[in-house]
C-alpha cells in the first residue's frame, strides 16, 4: 500500500518537475506567442495527468489520498478534520462540559473557563445575552472548544446596542471547532457572528452562515467583528454582512494573522467594504480568498476594502465589486504605511476594466498583483491552499493491526492522504509565469514533505515486521526446547521400564528353578 502511494507520488513529483522546467523557460521572456501556446498545452496535460493520478490511486479499493474523506463529526462542515473528545477524556483535561442552551448561556457565570460542547444546540426563541461584554468590559478570556458541534438559529435584534454576537467581547481567549448556521444578528456597531470584538485572542477551524447588519456601522464580519493581536485560520464565513468597515469573514483587523481562510458572503451599504475584510492594519492575511460581490460607497475591495502596512500573499477575489469612488477589483485603498502583496490575483473579466487598487496612496508595489483572467471553475482554490474549497477535511487515515493485543502498542496509524486539489499554472506572460513557479515549488515541498513521511512509515512497518519475526523465532527455539526436554524425559522412563522387565525375568526364571533343587534333594 504505502510503496502504491510512494510510486505515485514520484509520478506527480515528475511531471511538476518537467511543468517548473517549462514555466521557468517561460518567465525567461524570450519566446513568442505561439511557442508560449504551446508551453501552456503542455503543462495543461500534464497538470490533468496530475489530477487524474490523484483521483485513481487506490490499493484494494481504499483511496490512499483521500479524496472525499469528510469530517468525521457533527452536522457541521469543517476545514480541518476534528477528532471529538468523549465525556472522560474532555474531563480528564479539565473542560467544563456543555449539552443545553441553558449551560450555555451560564458560561457568563465565569468568563474564564474552559468550555467543551458535547451535543448540537438550537437556540430557537433564545434571548440571547453574548458570553462577554464590550460595554462593561468584562471579556471572556477563557477556552471554547466547539468539539465539531453546531450551534444554529442563533437570533439577536438590537439596533441600539453595541458588541453583539455569540461571543460579545473576548480577550486572550482560544475559540475553536464550533460552527454557526442560520445566524441573524442585528446591531448599532461592532457586530460578529461569532465575536463581535476582543484581542489577544486565537480563532480556528470555525464557520458562520446566515446574516449581519450594523446599523451605525465600524466593525461588522462572519466571524468577527473587529480583531487586535490576534489570529484567525482555517476559517470560513457564509454570511452576508452589511454596514462600514465590514467584511464577510471580518470586519477590522490590526496586527492580527488571517490565514487559511475564505468568505462567500456579499458584503453592502457602507465604507470600508473588502470581500474577506474590510480594513486590515498591520499583521497579514495569506492563502485566503473571497467570491462574494461588494457594493458600497468609498473604499470598496473586492478582497479588502483598505489596507495599511499589512502583508497579504497568494489570496483572490472572484466576486463583483461596485462603488462611486476608491473602488479596486483587490484592494479599495492602500493607505498610510506600505503594504506587501505577493502572488495575489483580481480579475478583470469580471470587474470590467477596473483597476487592481483603486487608490495606492501608500506608494505599495503592485507587482505580485496581476490579472488572473477568468476566475477558477466552482471557486476552486487558485493557489492550493490546506484546504479545499467545499470545506471538508481530506485525510486518509489506515490503522494497521501490528500485534496480539488490542491497545494503541499494537497499532500503527497511518494519514495516507495528500492535499492536492489542482494547480493553476498561467504561462501567457513572463510575469504570470513568475508567479505561478512559487506555486510549483510549494507542491513540490508538499510532495517532498509526503514521501518523507510514507518513507518513515515503510521503515516503521518494516521494523515491525522484524520485531515479530523476532518474537516468532523465539517462541519456535523455546516450543523445541520444550519438546526436546519431553523426549529426554520419556526416554528415561523407557531405559526405566526396560530394567525392570529385565528384573522381572531374571526372578521369574529363578523361581521356576526352585521346585527342581527341592526334589533333588529328596
Amino acid at each position: 500500500m504505502l510503496t502504491t502511494a510512494e510510486d505515485s507520488l514520484s509520478l506527480i513529483s515528475d511531471h511538476l518537475s518537467r511543468i517548473r522546467d517549462l514555466t521557468e523557460q517561460a518567465a525567461n521572456g524570450t519566446y513568442g506567442q505561439d511557442s508560449l501556446n504551446a508551453i501552456q498545452s503542455e503543462i495543461t496535460a500534464r497538470l490533468a495527468e496530475c489530477d487524474r493520478i490523484v483521483s485513481n490511486t487506490e490499493y484494494n479499493g481504499i483511496k490512499l489520498f483521500g479524496e472525499g474523506a469528510s469530517s468525521t463529526t457533527g452536522g457541521g462542515e469543517f476545514i480541518q478534520q476534528i477528532d471529538p473528545l468523549t465525556e472522560e477524556e474532555a474531563l480528564a483535561q479539565g473542560y467544563t462540559i456543555i449539552k443545553t442552551a441553558d449551560e450555555l448561556q451560564a458560561i457568563n457565570n465565569n468568563l474564564s473557563g474552559k468550555y467543551i460542547l458535547m451535543s448540537d444546540i438550537d437556540l430557537s426563541g433564545i434571548d440571547w445575552d453574548p458570553i462577554g461584554d464590550i460595554n462593561t468590559g468584562t471579556p471572556f478570556s477563557g477556552e471554547f472548544n466547539g468539539n465539531g458541534h453546531v450551534i444554529s438559529n442563533l437570533t439577536i435584534n438590537d439596533p441600539s446596542s453595541n458588541g453583539l454576537g455569540f461571543f460579545g467581547m473576548v480577550e486572550n481567549a482560544i475559540i475553536e471547532n464550533v460552527g454557526l448556521e442560520n445566524i441573524n444578528v442585528t446591531g448599532a456597531t461592532v457586530v460578529g457572528g461569532l465575536v463581535a470584538g476582543g484581542t489577544g485572542s486565537e480563532i480556528s477551524n470555525c464557520y458562520v452562515s446566515g446574516s449581519i447588519l450594523g446599523v451605525n456601522g465600524n466593525g461588522q464580519g462572519g466571524i468577527v467583528g473587529l480583531l487586535g493581536n490576534g489570529s484567525i485560520t482555517n476559517c470560513y464565513s457564509a454570511c452576508d454582512v452589511s454596514g462600514s468597515y465590514t467584511g464577510s469573514l471580518a470586519g477590522q483587523i490590526s496586527n492580527s494573522n488571517v490565514e487559511n481562510c475564505y468568505a462567500t458572503g456579499n458584503v453592502t451599504t457602507g465604507d470600508c467594504l473588502g470581500g474577506l475584510i474590510g480594513a486590515i492594519v498591520g499583521g497579514s492575511v495569506k492563502n485566503s480568498f473571497s467570491t462574494g460581490n461588494v457594493d458600497g460607497q468609498n473604499c470598496i475591495g473586492g478582497l479588502a476594502g483598505m489596507i495599511s502596512g499589512a502583508e497579504i500573499s497568494s489570496c483572490y477575489a472572484t466576486g463583483k465589486v461596485a462603488g462611486p469612488t476608491l473602488t479596486g477589483a483587490f484592494v479599495g485603498e492602500c493607505y498610510d504605511a506600505v503594504s506587501t502583496i505577493t502572488n495575489c490575483h483580481y480579475y478583470d473579466v469580471v470587474n470590467s476594466g477596473m483597476t487592481a487598487v483603486g487608490d495606492n496612496r501608500a506608494g505599495t508595489s503592485l507587482s505580485g498583483l496581476t490579472d488572473g483572467g477568468t476566475p477558477p471553475a466552482n471557486n476552486k482554490p487558485l493557489y492550493k491552499p490546506n484546504f479545499d474549497s467545499n470545506a471538508t477535511g481530506t485525510q486518509q487515515n489506515v490503522l494497521f493491526q501490528a500485534g496480539i493485543h488490542s491497545d494503541s502498542s499494537s497499532q500503527i496509524n497511518l494519514d495516507l492522504s495528500f492535499g492536492y486539489s489542482g494547480l493553476s499554472i498561467d504561462v501567457s506572460s513572463s510575469d504570470a509565469a513568475r508567479n505561478s513557479l512559487n506555486q510549483i515549488d510549494e507542491m513540490l515541498s508538499k510532495i517532498r514533505s509526503k514521501q518523507t513521511e510514507y518513507g518513515a512509515a515503510y521503515n516503521r512497518l518494516e521494523s515491525a515486521l522484524e520485531s515479530i519475526g523476532v518474537s516468532i523465532d523465539n517462541l519456535t527455539s523455546t516450543q523445541s526446547t520444550i519438546r526436546d526436554a519431553d523426549i529426554a524425559e520419556v526416554s528415561s522412563e523407557y531405559i526405566q521400564m526396560q530394567i525392570l522387565q529385565q528384573a522381572s525375568a531374571t526372578l521369574l526364571a529363578t523361581a521356576n528353578q526352585t521346585p527342581s533343587i527341592a526334589l533333588q534333594l529328596l
